[in-house]
């Protein structure tokens, strides 16, 4: 048994949970590790109230020991497959948005890597040069993709070059407070990293907060970045809807050029059309001849050993029960509370009891389609909680709840970790508000949040939450009579919202 902090134990346990929702651990114990590739994979013993499992950290995955009885060969599989993984179109897709950043995010991998490496003074130092590394390749990767002055200071003036592009980028009075949360976290990364580098003190929660403030940096510097560089208005100067998708297609006067332009999803405009890569240029890491399938099989007989020729035959496992795939769960903090709402999205939707998001707080500041304010769990530090329920609901369903959610467009996916009624932490799915679709003038129409307060009701969330963070929010009529009474006639009159 290795040594092991609260921490990895907690996250391992959070992990299983997640993924094998219907399964109690109660016992786990860390029993080998080792450093492949720059990336640690830890591997962990798992009992359950039914059987036991490994899972195997550095591109976390679970495997049955029913399956893999064997550690090292479980072991060996999994780094082959994290080896092998390909990837996905959706994430090809991704990486085309983050074009010409590709050096910083290798960049920024390498820091990931660095991290689970980290184990002494040295190590953490090294974390911080690499953060570094990464920020200045961020400015450097900007100052080739466009021209932000006429007088350029030195290449690698962090400071100076913050200051031009975001000057550039977000001018006059209207976008003093954007321009100057971007600096001030840029600046702090920036700060925090170099005193990591040279720290005689420097400890893991120090690489680990130049970690995250160097990817928060990051990304926030590259999307304000991108959306410039690409020519996307903060809404349709057609419609005024700020629903922009990328549109990806080629160019016959440019052939092996990929083009993206923006798209507004509730007209027909599109924006001018911009090469964010050559498809001709560059080859992937792993090169595959022949017919790929995404078929999957699991085996039938257990890897106890390597068999070779003449060894006895090994008996396969028995025949394993299949049937529909686990289901969803999803922790529901706005209008969905309300099981009516929802099974219009999700008919197999089932509530699973209530559930309560730490480190958030209930607001009704995502901006809506409709221009209403809609809820969002907004991240906070000063010990606020978000309560919620949770709902199980059929996998197939999911891209019908992404549409009416507007996955993409104000809304993103995230698994957060809940405490359930029961005491019990464990991941699940959610939608968070995207940053820039907070509008903290906003106020909820009426009808909404009388959805929200009949799914308080109906599942009995506690009254003094109910008061402080629904009842007590100033609601506005919905200019749009039809669709008011199209919506209230969903809640029914079994709901009478408290005055």
């Amino acid at each position: 048994m290795l040594k092991a902090t609260e921490a990895e134990i907690e996250t391992v346990r959070e992990y299983f949970e997640w993924q094998a929702p219907d399964l109690q651990v109660v016992f786990l114990q860390k029993v080998y590790s080792e450093a492949v590739l720059n990336t640690r994979h830890d591997v962990w013993d798992i009992h359950t109230n039914k059987d036991r499992w490994w899972v195997i950290t550095g591109g976390t995955n679970l495997y049955s020991q029913a399956q893999f009885p064997n550690m090292d060969l479980a072991l060996t599989f999994h780094i082959g497959l994290m080896l092998r993984i390909p990837r996905t179109e959706e994430q090809q897709e991704n990486d085309l948005r983050v074009l010409p950043f590709e050096p910083v995010l290798e960049k920024m991998e390498d820091v990931g890597a660095a991290m689970t490496q980290a184990h002494n003074l040295a190590d953490y130092q090294a974390v911080g040069v690499r953060c570094r590394e990464t920020l200045l390749a961020l400015i450097g990767a900007a100052q080739d993709a466009a021209a932000w002055t006429d007088a350029p200071p030195q290449r690698a003036n962090f400071r100076a070059w913050t200051e031009i592009i975001f000057n550039a980028l977000l001018p006059s009075e209207s976008n003093k407070e954007r321009r100057g949360a971007i600096k001030q976290t840029l600046e702090s990364a920036w700060t925090f990293t170099n005193w990591l580098t040279h720290a005689k003190s420097a400890t893991w929660l120090d690489a680990d907060m130049a970690h995250a403030l160097t990817q928060q940096a990051v990304q926030i510097a590259m999307t304000q970045i991108l959306r410039a560089l690409r020519g996307v208005p903060e809404a349709c100067p057609q419609c005024g809807s700020s629903y922009l998708e990328p549109e990806h297609g080629e160019n016959s006067s440019a052939p092996g050029v990929l083009w993206e332009r923006p798209a507004c999803t509730d007209c027909d405009w599109t924006g001018r059309p911009v090469p964010v890569l050559d498809t001709e240029a560059g080859r992937p890491i792993i090169m595959r001849e022949g017919e790929q399938t995404h078929e999957h099989s699991i085996m039938t007989v257990p890897l106890r050993m390597i068999a070779k020729p003449g060894d006895p035959v090994i008996a396969p496992l028995q025949a394993m029960e299949t049937g529909p795939p686990e289901h969803v769960v999803y922790f529901a903090y706005g209008s969905n509370m309300s099981t009516v709402r929802l099974r219009e999205r999700m008919p197999s939707c089932e509530p699973l009891g209530i559930a309560t998001l730490p480190g958030h707080a209930l607001r009704f500041h995502k901006r809506s389609k409709d221009k209403s304010g809609k809820c969002n769990a907004f991240a906070t530090d000063d010990g606020q909680s978000v309560v919620g329920v949770l709902f199980s609901f059929d996998p197939a369903e999911r891209a019908t709840l992404d549409r009416a959610e507007g996955v993409g467009n104000g809304y993103e996916h995230a698994t957060v970790t809940v405490i359930n009624d029961e005491g019990r932490r464990r991941k699940v799915l959610t939608y968070l508000a995207s940053p820039d679709a907070i509008d903290d003038a906003l106020k909820p129409y009426s009808w909404y949040k009388d959805f929200v307060l009949s799914g308080c009701a109906e599942h009995g969330l506690p009254a003094d939450y109910v008061a402080a963070y629904v009842q007590a929010v100033a609601a506005a009529s919905d200019p749009d009579t039809t669709r008011d009474a199209r919506e209230r006639a969903k809640l029914g009159a079994t709901f009478s919202p408290a005055s």
